[in-house]
């Protein structure tokens, strides 16, 4: 009999013990639950705000040139945009690796002097516009080419299928700046004036550009340039100097630099970029 009574407290005692356990460890998931399901509403918030975040940075190719420095300042001072300004110092038209290594004659020389215009530029904003401290994010400098073998195929071929752009051009700055954008599915503005009406490139925009939001895009989806905005389209740089005069930054697109082939720091004044120059350039010293 005594045998049996211990063999009860025995058996009561697991029960007890396995009831503890259970319940401990259901407390614990509970826990571990609530832990995972905070953790998984913080990630979901995260997210969340990254998008909010990253959906009110406009992003802009930007060259110091006139037309995107424009650009710059109207979504800067007239739209209040935070812009996150792009400048693509790889060579873009045609095969060389760089500007110091290259050789032939029709390849742009003036990121020295580009990049002390976006400088200058910059400084001005900030200055005669405060907030721009905050709304003008540092340049982002481009200087490599996207190294997906397999993307850069199918997207050259998607490129050059509509024949939008000259045989004798197969290398040319659309290519890359249309790539980059839709690698990175991002939109980005680009400041484009001088397209010859008489090209096909020319002929395509006007058919299939659409205004949206203060701007023209492409509403193609999955077409080559469908990523890059063209907001300056069908306006001209003396409609964009009268604009600037009106929104207090003509002094600053004075700044801008366009010559392609510079001279120690001066502008050659025979280039195309020259003779289109409806402003005298700054006197850069460099």
């Amino acid at each position: 009999m005594q045998y049996l009574q211990i063999l009860l407290v025995i058996l009561l005692f697991c029960i007890i013990s396995y009831i503890g356990i259970k319940i401990s460890i259901h407390k614990e998931n509970l826990q571990n639950s609530e832990i995972r399901e905070n953790y998984n509403n913080q990630l979901v918030e995260n997210f969340v705000s990254e998008l909010k975040a990253d959906s009110d940075i406009h992003y802009l190719y930007w060259t110091g040139g006139f037309d995107s420095t424009y650009r710059l300042c109207e979504m800067l001072v007239n739209e209040g945009k935070t812009v996150q300004p792009i400048y693509v110092s790889l060579v873009l038209d045609n095969d060389c690796q760089s500007e110091e290594s290259c050789n032939k004659l029709w390849l742009r020389r003036n990121r020295k002097e580009e990049r002390l215009a976006m400088k200058k530029i910059k400084d001005l904003l900030n200055n005669k516009f405060p907030y721009t401290k905050k709304t003008l994010l540092p340049v982002l400098e481009v200087d490599q080419p996207i190294n997906d073998d397999l993307f850069n195929h199918s997207f050259e071929k998607k490129f050059y299928s509509d024949n939008l752009w000259p045989r004798k051009r197969r290398k040319h700055q659309y290519l890359f700046l249309s790539k980059y954008a839709y690698y990175h599915k991002k939109r980005v503005d680009i400041g484009v004036l001088g397209i010859h009406e008489g090209s096909k490139f020319a002929q395509f925009l006007k058919q299939n550009l659409v205004k949206e939001n203060n701007n023209y895009v492409v509403p193609i989806t999955g077409h080559a340039i469908s990523y890059l905005n063209f907001p300056l389209y069908g306006r001209s740089k003396e409609q964009l100097l009268e604009q600037s005069k009106q929104g207090l930054y003509d002094d600053i697109l004075k700044e801008s630099w366009s010559c392609w082939f510079p001279r120690n720091g001066k502008p050659c004044g025979k280039c195309p970029m020259c003779r289109e120059r409806i402003v005298e350039h700054p006197k850069n010293d460099v």
